[in-house]
């Protein structure tokens, strides 16, 4: 199987895993075969793609860091939460506690896991999706700093609730096309403030958490926002939330503009290190994040196209990689497998 945007997929392509609804509910089961009925509702359902079955050539096998199932629920529970803040209503974080369990349970069973994109990536646009995204690579990180157990616990509430201020943002400035006004963008910034005091608020959550939601768009540079804390004023955990924010923000498609991927915005990560990121948490993000998913197609330095099977972890932007098309393009009948390690004449130009 390989996974294939939303803008590709053609009518008769196989779905390969479910396909699941910001609820949580199953859109479209494996096996079924998609229709254009069916890739209209995705689009209008903000998925962004589909893992579908391939040739034997192409199937690779895609690592899950969190099972599909464990996301979906998570993000249903996150949904429910801001839907009571959003009716004036008190919310119970026993599901949603118990879901961030269950994140930090599958994560910690594999520690040394590398994320791929999709590992992640469920919906665009989708401020609930988003936030388990960076749940999911915040225990991550919190991981490789050696949080303990309840350290995880405190970051992956902050982490999925860090955005839950945006409740009171109109949805047409968060989802506006165009460029923001001084006044429009003072509004959004206001989402930090207003988190920090829903959060807060809350006795069945921790203050550290509540603190993320304050500070993840603070910089280490001081000209970050609400209140423009230098690097050490600022908790470990909304640092670690930032660089995770920011990297899911970037490679996620929005009204006004298509995703980056996952090479291009780990570059960014990397030019703002110690400017707007801290640079232990960034460098952790760094090296947990695949350029190059495994399954993604890639273009060679020589004209010849395959697909990524493997991650070498010592350098994660030459992974290994089964060659499909020559450069004339015609298709190899035996396709085989290069490691860009040892095949240092060639290198990846970009994903295709």
């Amino acid at each position: 199987m390989k996974y294939v945007s939303c803008k590709d997929l053609q009518p008769g392509m196989c779905i390969a895993r479910p396909i699941y609804g910001d609820d949580g509910q199953v859109l479209l089961n494996s096996g079924v075969i998609l229709n254009e009925n069916h890739i209209a509702r995705m689009y209008g359902n903000g998925i962004p793609g589909a893992f579908i079955l391939t040739d034997h050539d192409e199937d690779v096998a895609v690592p899950e860091v969190v099972t599909q199932r464990t996301r979906q629920n998570v993000i249903s529970h996150v949904k429910q939460v801001f839907e009571s803040i959003e009716l004036g209503k008190t919310f119970d974080m026993q599901e949603l506690s118990a879901s961030v369990t269950a994140i930090i349970d599958e994560i910690t069973a594999n520690p040394n896991v590398l994320i791929n994109l999709t590992d992640i990536r469920t919906f665009d646009g989708n401020i609930f999706a988003h936030c388990v995204n960076v749940c999911i690579l915040s225990i991550i990180i919190g991981v490789k700093f050696n949080l303990n157990e309840l350290e995880l616990r405190e970051l992956a509430i902050g982490a999925i609730l860090h955005d839950i201020g945006k409740i009171s943002i109109p949805t047409q400035v968060l989802q506006k096309r165009g460029p923001l006004t001084r006044s429009e963008f003072d509004l959004v910034k206001r989402h930090t403030v207003n988190g920090w005091h829903i959060l807060r608020n809350n006795h069945g959550i921790p203050l550290l958490s509540a603190h993320i939601a304050y500070q993840h768009h603070e910089q280490p540079n001081g000209k970050g926002y609400p209140r423009e804390l230098l690097d050490e004023q600022i908790y470990l955990y909304a640092k670690i939330v930032a660089v995770a924010d920011a990297y899911d923000a970037m490679t996620s498609a929005r009204v006004y503009r298509q995703g980056m991927m996952p090479f291009q915005a780990l570059r960014v990560i990397r030019q703002l290190r110690e400017i707007q990121f801290n640079a232990a948490a960034a460098d952790y993000l760094l090296s947990t994040v695949a350029p190059y998913p495994i399954g993604s197609r890639v273009l060679l330095s020589n004209a010849e196209i395959g697909v990524v099977v493997d991650v070498n972890t010592v350098d994660r932007e030459r992974p290994v990689v089964r060659l499909l098309f020559r450069a004339d393009g015609s298709k190899y009948q035996y396709p085989r497998e290069i490691d860009l390690m040892q095949e240092t004449s060639l290198k990846i130009v970009r994903s295709i």
